[in-house]
């Protein structure tokens, strides 16, 4: 059977995929082909880790794939260990030098909530919300950090359970699992915000559903409220310059805003009863 499966490979590739990711049905089962591509690196990369070292940010460090055969072998590496620490993550069916087959993984969460939004079921949009914030607090609480958590790398499987799927990036390759973690979160907030603009209700549910399952005292926590702090200076750059920022940008500060608000202020807390025992 794999060598079949492999001949079939190899013979869809011949006659041109687009696509670098591509569906395949073999003998009852959805498979998903993920081809090899060059590496990402960039000289910006260099300058960001440069800055990071600077700054004393380790979150801030590029995680971005090798590319190759190298780059491929680091997505099965991380994929099988996060499989090990039991998330649900699709099931590696074969790797080759230039390719990795896939399982399924269930249905893409961003396009389930897109369609929620169309229908204006807004109960189904905060019980999706919800349940991907839990599976990636559930994920971080064993130890594990995914790299990309966003609204289109999450899958709700089908036994209703949260799942995760593409992972190029390694961050717990490039700095302390806490620091993994806190990325984490802002990629995963940033990601509500970006995909479903002007409800700023929906990030707060994520962060409180998020903070509610790891608690305060999670090890997001303390470099979560390091990076806000470092870059305040940038946030108020960023309100003089309001009117000229792009989507993106003005994504970014509502994140920040949330986070500032619960984190900086938890911190302090936290602090002032720490000084007074």
């Amino acid at each position: 059977m794999s060598k079949q499966l492999k001949n079939q490979i190899e013979c869809t590739l011949s006659l041109g995929v687009e696509s670098r990711v591509f569906p395949l049905h073999w003998h009852g089962q959805d498979l998903w082909v993920k081809q090899a591509v060059n590496s990402k690196h960039k000289v910006w990369h260099s300058l960001q880790r440069f800055a990071a070292g600077l700054l004393g940010v380790p979150m801030l460090r590029p995680t971005v794939s090798q590319g190759g055969k190298c780059g491929l072998d680091d997505e099965t590496s991380h994929l099988l260990r996060m499989r090990d620490h039991g998330v649900h993550v699709p099931d590696l069916v074969m790797a080759s030098d230039c390719w990795i087959v896939l399982g399924d993984n269930g249905c893409i969460l961003k396009d389930q909530l897109k369609a929620a939004l169309a229908a204006g079921r807004d109960d189904k949009i905060c019980e999706l919300i919800t349940k991907a914030a839990h599976g990636l607090a559930d994920l971080h609480m064993r130890d594990c950090a995914h790299g990309a958590p966003l609204l289109r790398n999450i899958t709700l499987c089908d036994d209703g359970c949260i799942g995760f799927i593409d992972f190029e990036e390694d961050p717990e390759g490039c700095m302390p699992i806490a620091d993994a973690q806190a990325r984490d979160v802002l990629l995963f907030l940033f990601s509500i915000q970006r995909e479903i603009k002007k409800r700023p209700d929906l990030l707060h549910l994520g962060w409180e559903a998020y903070l509610d399952q790891v608690g305060q005292n999670a090890p997001a926590m303390r470099p979560l409220a390091s990076v806000l702090r470092r870059i305040f200076p940038v946030y108020l750059l960023m309100i003089v310059f309001r009117r000229w920022l792009g989507t993106d940008a003005l994504n970014g500060m509502q994140t920040y805003q949330v986070l500032c608000r619960d984190i900086m202020h938890g911190a302090t807390s936290h602090q002032g009863q720490l000084t007074r025992h």
